[in-house]
C-alpha cells in the first residue's frame, strides 16, 4: 500500500448512511466541536429537518460513528492466525490498524473535549487502547517465538505499550511541535516510527527485511 486513504462508507444508499459519511468527513477535517448539524445537512444536500428525522441531535451522530468504529476496531484487533507469525503478518496488521485510526481521526484528535461531552467516547477508546496494547504484545511474543525478534518475557508488555502510544498519539505530538500533516502522511509516519522502533529488537535473519520496510516510510 502506497498511502492510507480515509475510510468512507459508500456514498450511495439510504440517507442515514450518507449523513454518517458526511459527518465523518467533516469531523475529521474540522473537528467535531467545530461542525454543526446544519453543515452536515448542507454536505448531504438535505434539509435540517430531514437530518433531524434521522438524528435528533449531534450526540446521536457521534454515538452512531462510535458504533461503526467499534465494529471496524474489532476486525482490526484480531490476534494473528495460528502458526508461524512473520514480519509481513505484522506489517499487514499495522496497515489495517492505521487505516482504521485514520478513518476516525477526529476521535483521537478531539479526545478530551469529546470525552467531556460524550462519556462513552472515553470508555470505547480506553477499551481500544488496552486491546491494541494486548495485540501488539501478542505479535511481539509470536515474532520472538518465530526467532524474528529478540524480546524478553519481561519486556514484551512494556514495548507493546510503547508501540500503542506511538500508534495512537504520535499525530498529537507532531501537532504540538508544529508538524501538521495530512491523515495519510501522519499514518505513514507512524508506520515508519513503529517499524524503526523494532529495529533494535530484530534478529539477524530478519534485520534486512525490517530495514527495507522501515525505509519505505522514510521521508
Amino acid at each position: 500500500m502506497a498511502a492510507f486513504l480515509p475510510h468512507r462508507k459508500e456514498m450511495r444508499g439510504d440517507t442515514r448512511n450518507r449523513i454518517l459519511v458526511a459527518s465523518l468527513l467533516l469531523f475529521n477535517e474540522h473537528g467535531e466541536p467545530a461542525t454543526t448539524t446544519n453543515e452536515i445537512a448542507d454536505e448531504v444536500d438535505i434539509s435540517p429537518g430531514n437530518l433531524h428525522y434521522h438524528f435528533r441531535k449531534k450526540e446521536q451522530v457521534v454515538t452512531a460513528l462510535l458504533d461503526e468504529f467499534q465494529a471496524d476496531a474489532k476486525r482490526v484487533l484480531q490476534p494473528p492466525a495460528r502458526g508461524v507469525v512473520t514480519i509481513d503478518d505484522f506489517w499487514v496488521f499495522l496497515h489495517l490498524l492505521l487505516e482504521c485510526t485514520a478513518a476516525y481521526r477526529f476521535l483521537f484528535r478531539d479526545l478530551e473535549s469529546l470525552s467531556e461531552r460524550y462519556p462513552r467516547v472515553q470508555r470505547v477508546l480506553g477499551h481500544f487502547a488496552k486491546g491494541l496494547a494486548a495485540i501488539f504484545e501478542i505479535y511481539l511474543r509470536e515474532l520472538s517465538t518465530s526467532g524474528l525478534l529478540i524480546v524478553g518475557d519481561d519486556d514484551a508488555a512494556i514495548i507493546a505499550r510503547n508501540l500503542a502510544v506511538i500508534a495512537l498519539f504520535s499525530e498529537r505530538f507532531d501537532g504540538l511541535t508544529g508538524q501538521e500533516m495530512t491523515a495519510d502522511d501522519a499514518a505513514l509516519r507512524v508506520a515508519g516510527s513503529i517499524l524503526n522502533a523494532l529495529k533494535p529488537l530484530t534478529a539477524d535473519d530478519a534485520a534486512a527485511h525490517i530495514e527495507d520496510l522501515a525505509a519505505h516510510y522514510d521521508a
